[in-house]
């Protein structure tokens, strides 16, 4: 019957200790490495925080009223901004081909939301007309019309116009001046501001200072041309 030797009894405790539990050395250990890993993680939650920002686009250089908007025109910029970044124009998103400027914008300016629009956005103009001060309570700042007007009649005697005539389709008011209350209210006319193509300004304002009468009469909505 073999017999053991003195190095298996002196290799026997070490085997046994191997199999023991970890001691508190090593819950310490481990304690240790998870205190780190979590210092790291808050460092850099907290290298987030500081670059906090969001790009937002900002003019290159003096941009005017109409002219379209490209690439070199503007550039991102971060910002730190929580409460107005509505307001500007987000600098991670491409710019829409046929962006124009509706007003105008200094170099270095933040870009608003407000100044960029479509090519008639920033061609349209708008003009003073003025129309009978009842009719012009059926109307609202957005209400789509159609422009008629009665040129006078250059051979009559005294006040009189020819048949009305439609000079301007799908205009669109932009505001119409607060209605009176006092004595003679409702009598009369009222400068009803209204938004045109730019090529049609220059028409409508020789009518007006003709002395014409121009209607301004709302137009269809389309709920009401599909249920005819």
């Amino acid at each position: 019957m073999p017999t053991t030797t003195s190095a298996d009894d002196a290799a026997a405790p070490r085997r046994v200790r191997r199999l023991e539990r970890p001691g508190w050395r090593d819950v310490r250990l481990v304690v240790g490495v998870l205190l780190v890993l979590l210092s790291v993680a808050g460092g850099i939650r907290l290298v987030a925080s500081l670059d906090d920002t969001t790009p937002v686009y900002a003019a290159t250089r003096d941009l005017l009223p109409g002219q379209p908007v490209g690439e070199g025109d503007v550039v991102a910029v971060p910002v730190r901004m929580e409460d107005h970044l509505a307001r500007y124009v987000d600098g991670s998103a491409p710019l829409q081909p046929g962006t124009h400027l509706l007003r105008q914008v200094r170099a270095g300016e933040l870009v608003p939301a407000a100044a960029l629009g479509t090519a008639r956005e920033a061609l349209d103009k708008t003009v003073s007309v003025p129309v009978d001060v009842s009719a012009a309570r059926t109307l609202e700042a957005g209400t789509v019309v159609d422009v008629w007007v009665s040129r006078r009649d250059p051979d009559a005697l005294g006040e009189a116009y020819l048949d009305p005539e439609r000079l301007l389709a799908g205009a669109v008011v932009d505001h119409v001046p607060a209605a009176s209350s006092g004595l003679g209210a409702g009598v009369g006319r009222t400068a009803v501001q209204v938004v045109v193509p730019a090529d049609r300004v220059g028409d409508l304002i020789a009518a007006v200072d003709q002395g014409s009468r121009t209607t301004l009469v709302p137009a269809p909505r389309a709920g009401s041309e599909q249920g005819r």
